[in-house]
């Protein structure tokens, strides 16, 4: 079976939260599963390292996804009598602080890494304006489910409290986008000769990566094989290169057709030893 998914990244038809799905998630909704489940599931992502080599963790290989919106509200005013206002800047500045300590001090990091990045913060209309809402924006990446939700709920504890400290109030909003991508251990070890077989420019143990991957929701349905391509041209260090969401990132195309041939080889090598 060949997966030919749209929307992978998002779609600009759903806002995250909106309780609609889009990419992999949509797919098994519409029962992309329903009459032909396969027994297990491959892809293939390019990143920068050297050209036709390939890469793979087995377990937890990318994090999973949390979208978070925090609006604070306070009372507006003038800046030059900031006693008569409560400041929603100021509540917004000390809650951004006040998240670190969710990661530093409060997940289990023994269990899994966490993440907790404030990616905008929107407020105010004036420099002598004190307003009385800022919107502010990020995400949540962790590999485990019980760490998620623990950091899911301190951030919305700590955000809350701080700006009751402030007399302010805050709103927490935490949206899940996509699961932990976790590679299925008998299949990582039955396919890895596979893949050293194909490889150019040999194979490595992949790092965890912070970015997610919506192939995590297949992987929940059946056992699952993501993995990486490097395909930095050969005249550029990789560790240099530009990376994937990059305007300068570039593609060797020749390094493609290992992909390919990887992903071919798997497909034969799997039907091979499921009908011996």
């Amino acid at each position: 079976m060949f997966v030919f998914q749209p929307a992978e990244e998002g779609s600009s038809l759903v806002r995250p939260g909106e309780g609609r799905s889009w990419g992999a998630e949509l797919m098994l909704e519409e029962g992309l599963f329903e009459q032909n489940k396969p027994e297990a599931i491959f892809a293939v992502h390019v990143m920068p390292g050297e050209s036709g080599s390939l890469s793979w963790r087995t377990g937890a290989s990318l994090a999973s996804s949390d979208m978070l919106e925090i609006n604070v509200t306070g009372q507006q005013g003038h800046g030059g009598m900031p006693w008569n206002t409560v400041d929603s800047i100021v509540t917004s500045a000390q809650i951004i602080t006040g998240l670190q300590p969710v990661v530093s001090r409060k997940a289990n990091l023994t269990k899994s890494p966490a993440v907790v990045t404030i990616g905008s913060i929107h407020g105010g209309s004036g420099p002598n304006i004190v307003p009385e809402r800022v919107e502010m924006t990020g995400t949540i990446r962790t590999y485990d489910e019980d760490v998620r939700a623990q950091v899911g709920r301190d951030i919305k504890t700590s955000a809350e409290k701080i700006a009751e400290s402030a007399g302010a109030t805050a709103e927490v909003s935490i949206t899940p986008m996509y699961p932990t991508t976790v590679n299925d251990a008998d299949l990582v070890e039955s396919m890895a000769p596979v893949l050293e077989q194909v490889a150019e420019s040999g194979t490595s143990e992949g790092q965890l990566q912070g970015a997610s991957e919506d192939f995590a929701f297949y992987a929940q349905e059946v056992p699952g094989f993501y993995f990486f391509l490097g395909v930095t041209p050969p005249d550029q260090d990789p560790a240099e290169a530009a990376p994937n969401h990059n305007p300068e990132f570039f593609v060797h195309e020749d390094a493609l057709v290992v992909g390919a041939r990887a992903m071919a080889s798997m497909a034969a090598a799997y039907l091979y030893k499921a009908n011996r």
